[in-house]
């Protein structure tokens, strides 16, 4: 699966070079990754996080109302 369409990079690259210790940014470096339109942050982030076993907190997950 891309990640990143504009500059077609593909999951298992992002994942390759989380494992290997990059950082998001450094990746975005390297890559290309999140320099032209930006939609694939997100996703690109979240990635390299789960590699690197850092939790995860989305903002875009809906609040949860207590009743």
């Amino acid at each position: 699966m891309y990640i990143c369409v504009c500059n077609a990079l593909s999951e298992g690259t992002v994942r390759t070079l989380a494992r290997e210790g990059l950082s998001f940014e450094e990746i975005q470096a390297v890559t290309g990754c999140s320099n032209c339109c930006g939609s694939c942050r997100e996703l690109a982030e979240s990635v390299v996080a789960e590699c690197r076993g850092i939790p995860v907190i989305s903002n875009t997950l809906p609040a949860l109302q207590m009743t």
